[in-house]
């Protein structure tokens, strides 16, 4: 389906030059409001989805391969302890070589930033397949045991370029579709971590790095025929671009129309030199520090101390439970939760409930456990000792319903266009530097606290969750992303853009099919 347009017959058209950032025309007058899914009649096609799901789909395999690096250590390790094995490692290595999967992931995060918003969504996501791809093929091909620290360090960088995904998902897709989209994103994740063990658990480890090096050099070839962000695109002032990438994406008219009048009205000072005023107007800075005491809030949790020390934590609980099938069923649990409950959780609950919700139930069974080891910590035969492993099992499922996944998620749906990019890889930032001192730092705290001890620290910052949630995070779920900037700013002035708009609008031509 084509448009035909012409200044004659509608009093506009859709072009390259400024004045249509001024001027965007439509099927119908459109009210004071930005358009929405069901607002301007837009029924998502089947055409649509299938469009939209080819072009999500290298995005998603972004997440996929973050899990297959972060458990990657999990199943090479033990076969590099093996006396046969031709790259012998000791305790020194093990911990370098786990920890560097994720150490230049915080630096990276910040660069991508400006990066994605100088050269364009899509290439960013070409670069982390073509640096993830490099990274696993260093490692494939290592004959010392350096040649795998470098292999992991280029594999931690390309961690950090996983905001981009992010930030792609959000503006390829209708409202209705991104809740879907980024309901799924722990769910490959988790995948990601569950093919790691399928195909690094029965294959050498050089074997395993060679197929997920092929597979990332596959998808960079997927993501090569991907149409770029048409949210991007119009950002840039390439109208007509933009207008083709959303017919790419088989979107109806009516849709483009509504799309391209929200990001008439989110580039509004695009026009204008982008200068450092602009990080301390409301709607970037409010999003930034309500996202980093989330990112650091869910990092005191222990949800990622949970997983990345699952065997140790479950056996510091003093049970008399094998911890290794205990750690199986923590992390059947945490699969089929995100790809269940989960889901529907981020697709169709509100962002503020959810993560209340889910932070509540984190802190009652942190607590629970907390209490029961510290009454018991100088028992050895512990009564009840399938109680901590329930606390835990209840802990794993309520982290999955919001707490896990909403801090990533938010990130790509909360800052203005103009410094998505930018302030998303900064959020990303503060959550990868939160991660790596937790991870750090969880044997010392260990040692320092007790168990019992941690896991009231836990529960203090699952408390802060909560009250994150029911006071300060901001409704995003069911808006659009216009929307949801203009919820940062004072009453008098969202009322006044709303005027603005109807202004705008009112004026606008007729598209003709």
């Amino acid at each position: 389906m084509t448009s035909s347009v012409s200044d004659e017959e509608t009093g506009g058209k859709i072009s390259s030059n400024e004045e249509t950032k001024d001027k965007t025309v439509s099927d119908t007058e459109i009210g004071a409001k930005p358009v929405n899914d069901e607002e301007c009649g837009e029924e998502v096609s089947w055409r649509c989805w299938i469009r939209t799901l080819f072009a999500a789909s290298g995005a998603m395999m972004v997440f996929v391969f973050t899990g297959v690096t972060e458990a990657q250590s999990a199943v090479m390790l033990p076969q590099l302890k093996k006396p046969d094995s031709y790259i012998r490692v000791g305790p020194d290595e093990e911990t370098w070589i786990a920890s560097l999967g994720i150490l230049l992931a915080p630096p990276s995060g910040i660069l991508v930033g400006p990066v994605i918003d100088a050269f364009g969504r899509k290439k960013g996501l070409l670069f982390f397949f073509l640096c993830m791809g490099l990274g696993f093929a260093v490692i494939a091909c290592a004959t010392e045991v350096y040649h795998i620290y470098i292999g992991r360090c280029i594999c931690a960088f390309a961690v950090g370029l996983e905001v981009v995904a992010v930030v792609y998902l959000a503006e390829i897709s209708t409202k209705r579709q991104r809740s879907g989209f980024f309901s799924m994103m722990s769910v490959v994740f988790s995948g990601g971590v569950t093919l790691t063990y399928l195909i690094g658990g029965y294959l050498p480890w050089y074997i395993a790095s060679a197929i997920f090096s092929a597979g990332c050099f596959a998808y960079f070839a997927v993501v090569c025929f991907a149409p770029e962000s048409p949210a991007w695109l119009f950002k840039t002032g390439q109208i007509d671009a933009s207008t083709k990438s959303f017919l790419r994406l088989g979107r109806s008219h009516v849709g483009i129309v509504a799309e391209l009048e929200n990001l008439k009205l989110s580039s509004k000072e695009d026009d204008e030199k982008l200068e450092f005023k602009a990080f301390l107007e409301p709607t970037v800075w409010k999003p930034f520090v309500i996202l980093s005491m989330y990112h650091i809030f869910q990092c005191g949790t222990g949800v990622y101390d949970i997983l990345y020390y699952t065997v140790d934590f479950v056996e510091s609980l003093g049970t008399s439970y094998d911890p290794l099938p205990v750690s199986i069923l923590l992390s059947v649990a945490r699969f089929v939760t995100t790809a269940t409950l989960g889901i529907y959780f981020t697709a169709s609950v509100s962002r503020r409930f959810a993560t209340a919700f889910s932070a509540f139930w984190m802190a009652v069974t942190l607590a629970g456990t907390g209490v029961y080891t510290y009454v018991y910590r100088d028992t050895t035969q512990k009564p009840y000792d399938w109680f901590p492993i329930v606390c835990m099992l209840i802990n794993i499922v309520a982290s999955a319903l919001g707490v896990t996944s909403l801090p990533l998620l938010m990130s790509g749906e909360v800052f203005p266009l103009r410094v998505r990019g930018a302030m998303t890889g900064a959020s990303f930032l503060i959550g990868l530097g939160a991660l790596f001192v937790v991870v750090k730092i969880y044997a010392f705290c260990l040692q320092t606290l007790q168990i019992w001890g941690l896991l009231f620290v836990y529960a203090v910052f699952s408390v802060l969750c909560v009250l994150l949630g029911v006071f300060l995070l901001p409704e995003t779920q069911g808006k659009t992303l216009w929307e949801i900037e203009q919820g940062f700013l004072p009453k008098r002035e969202r009322r006044r853009n709303g005027e603005r708009r109807t202004e705008d609008t009112l004026g606008s031509g007729v598209i003709h099919k």
